[in-house]
């Protein structure tokens, strides 16, 4: 075949790898059920709107009748691609991150030349910044992308500590739901 007339389409564009969004989560969610022997449950929560579909994951406890949402992904009506997801805030208690700022102290002379230089410089405070362009980093345009990107944010700190406290709560032999079901001796 000549250099002309070859396949130009992307490796990526294969009929059997091609699923959607909402099927890659419902499949972590039965992983998730499969990996704690039913003890959690994740749900694939779909919500439509005007102009996009919203799929928010979901995951319960239903002995605690428990239930956090982790992430969502939302895509446009018609195409389930580009989908992006919004991964959770991820803001913790100070005394719970592995890594604080501590700002450095100023000193007197510093801040006295700060004043000065405010005091004289009003015309640079309202002199304009120009835009720049911000990557979208949960931004994915294919399924094995989406994987990818799903399979960071299930390693996110924030998440697996959501759903490891979910699980110990569950599993706690002290609940109600445990006393209850501790045969008598």
């Amino acid at each position: 075949m000549s250099a002309v007339l070859r396949d130009l389409w992307p490796d990526d564009i294969q009929s059997q790898d091609v699923v959607s969004p909402e099927e890659i989560l419902n499949h972590q969610a039965q992983q998730l059920e499969a990996r704690t022997n039913g003890v959690l449950i994740a749900h694939v929560e779909k919500v439509s709107s005007d102009d996009r579909i919203v799929l928010g994951f979901e995951v319960e406890a239903p002995r605690l009748a428990s239930r956090i949402r982790l992430f969502s992904a939302q895509h446009r009506l018609e195409f389930e691609y580009p989908v992006q997801i919004l991964p959770p805030d991820g803001k913790l208690p100070e005394y719970l991150r592995e890594k604080l700022f501590r700002p450095g102290k100023i000193s007197l002379g510093a801040a006295l030349q700060g004043f000065h230089a405010a005091q004289g410089g009003f015309s640079t405070m309202f002199e304009s910044e120009p835009g720049t362009w911000v990557e979208n980093e949960w931004l994915a345009t294919s399924p094995a992308e989406f994987t990818e990107k799903i399979e960071a944010v299930l390693s996110q700190p924030v998440v697996k500590a959501a759903v490891l406290s979910l699980l110990a709560r569950a599993n706690r032999r002290d609940t109600p739901e445990a006393k209850m079901e501790t045969p008598p001796t």
